[in-house]
């Protein structure tokens, strides 16, 4: 089973710089799972397949398919609380 988190970030927001040391430590501590980092400016297709409007968006998938989302800086415990619901 494919689990994959999509990271939706750009350069200019600071939420989403203070929420990468988190992904990063989420990444080495769930092995099974991908965290993809997509900056908006390059990912149009994808801000638009996900509709993501606000930065950060993370956007949850297993086997491809989108299982969860979550908006806006969230501590590291929400974001592990949100895999251990829908991709755990």
């Amino acid at each position: 089973m494919k689990k994959e988190i999509l990271d939706f970030f750009s350069d200019g927001c600071g939420n989403c710089k203070m929420m990468e040391p988190y992904l990063v430590q989420i990444e080495s501590e769930f092995s099974d799972i991908t965290i993809t980092r997509l900056n908006i400016k390059d990912a149009q297709d994808k801000v638009e397949q996900y509709d993501v409007t606000t930065l950060p968006t993370l956007v949850f998938l297993k086997d491809d398919e989108p299982v969860a989302t979550m908006v806006g800086l969230k501590p590291k415990s929400l974001i592990v609380k949100k895999i251990n619901e829908v991709l755990v």
